[in-house]
């Protein structure tokens, strides 16, 4: 498909202008589970062989909506002075979180406390082939149509009352644990998060500058009552003003700001490194505080600089 622009006053060109040769630039288009990707490659494979083994991954993170559409519900949108790669990096890194994190830690309750002390725990991150990766921490929040009989946890219980009082015992169920999120990040190489419970969308400015887009999501005609507290939880920590993101971005700009200290001092990514297993699909896993996921990243990132530099 061929896109033309508009001209305004086209008259006061010289000659006749041929809109034909001055084509908008049109990108190949593919969905897929209501996400939309685009690309400047025509020849890319196709968007079902690039995702793989992240589709599945997808499919559950879009039990968010608790049966209706997922809807995105407003972002807020900063720049961080530093290379992409390296917020590529935190998505897959669960190391980070008790240590960088600790003043969000401090500012919930002992239940959740317990729920995000995950680093010990049975999560595992997974390399899914094109630079993709998943990091599970909460591994009963994997799939949120299961497990609807565990009990409800205690800062949701208001929100289970106000809910139960028009759907029925069940769905009220499901609702809420779409509210609290899925229990995992998945990385989707190169630049699409989709992260507990929010969309991350990164895009390079420069070699050392970072736009971020920090994406709400809620149920698309679910009960305004749920669709409020999961802003609220996505203020508390990825908001603004919240616990999770300016720590975040602190942190990128050290990491900026370290690598330049030497071009013959190494940058360690061996986390995991000889711990790593294989399942039966191939796949690569570790524990999940392994830097698993970002050597998939790191490896696919090389893959296409070496095509873009014919080698």
């Amino acid at each position: 498909m061929v896109l033309f622009g508009g001209v305004p006053h086209q008259e006061g060109y010289t000659g006749q202008l041929d809109k034909s040769k001055l084509p908008l630039i049109s990108l190949k288009v593919e969905e897929y589970n209501g996400l939309i990707f685009a690309s400047f490659d025509k020849d890319i494979m196709s968007l079902d062989e690039w995702l793989g083994r992240a589709k599945p991954w997808i499919d559950l993170f879009m039990k968010q909506g608790a049966g209706w559409p997922v809807k995105t519900m407003g972002e807020h949108k900063f720049t961080f002075p530093g290379n992409w790669k390296i917020q590529l990096e935190n998505t897959t890194d669960a190391y980070h979180f008790p240590i960088v994190h600790k003043s969000f830690l401090d500012s919930v309750d002992a239940e959740t406390q317990n729920t995000f002390d995950f680093v010990e725990g049975a999560g595992f991150v997974e390399d899914l082939g094109h630079g993709h990766s998943v990091m599970v921490m909460i591994p009963e929040l994997v799939d949120l149509d299961e497990g609807l009989d565990a009990p409800i946890p205690e800062r949701f219980a208001e929100l289970a009352a106000e809910l139960a009082k028009d759907y029925p015992d069940e769905q009220v169920r499901k609702i809420v644990r779409a509210v609290g999120g899925s229990g995992f990040n998945l990385n989707l190489f190169p630049n699409l998060a989709c992260s507990m419970a929010f969309f991350r969308v990164l895009r390079p400015l420069s070699v050392t500058e970072t736009e971020i887009r920090h994406i709400a999501i809620g149920m698309d005609g679910g009960p305004d009552i749920a669709n409020e507290v999961r802003l609220r939880l996505h203020e508390h920590f990825q908001g603004p003003m919240g616990f999770g993101t300016p720590d975040d971005a602190e942190a990128w700009d050290r990491v900026q700001r370290g690598s330049l200290a030497g071009k013959d001092i190494s940058i360690l990514l061996n986390r995991g490194l000889g711990h790593e297993a294989r399942r039966e699909d191939g796949n690569l896993f570790s524990d999940v505080s392994a830097e698993t996921g970002m050597r998939a990243a790191y490896r696919q990132w090389l893959i296409a600089m070496s095509e873009e530099a014919g080698a």
